[in-house]
């Protein structure tokens, strides 16, 4: 083979490779985007069933339930001054650098 067969070679494979990045990158932004058709605002017509279990349903109150290996408020405290002792009052330490 020439050296300019290998060149058109490796172009016609840049350009492949070029093409099918361009492709699934604009796949992915149009995915990405939000569908006008789902948004909340659209000017669709309401439904009265709709609307009014819409406003029927509460609020529900989620309970967070603490793990039993879970370190407690005050041992994390202690934890938080024993380890952030001589550091700067910023970040994760901040209110642990004194007592």
């Amino acid at each position: 083979m020439t050296h300019t067969s290998h060149t058109a070679r490796a172009l016609s494979l840049c350009g492949s490779i070029l093409l099918a990045i361009s492709t699934c990158a604009i796949a992915l932004c149009l995915l990405a985007t939000p569908s006008t058709a789902l948004a909340k605002g659209s000017g669709g017509t309401k439904d009265s069933t709709n609307s009014s279990a819409a406003k029927k349903k509460g609020v529900s109150k989620v309970t967070y339930q603490r793990s039993s290996s879970e370190e407690s408020r005050a041992e994390r405290d202690q934890r938080m001054y024993r380890e952030c002792k001589g550091m700067h009052n910023a970040g994760a330490c901040r209110g642990y650098t004194r007592k």
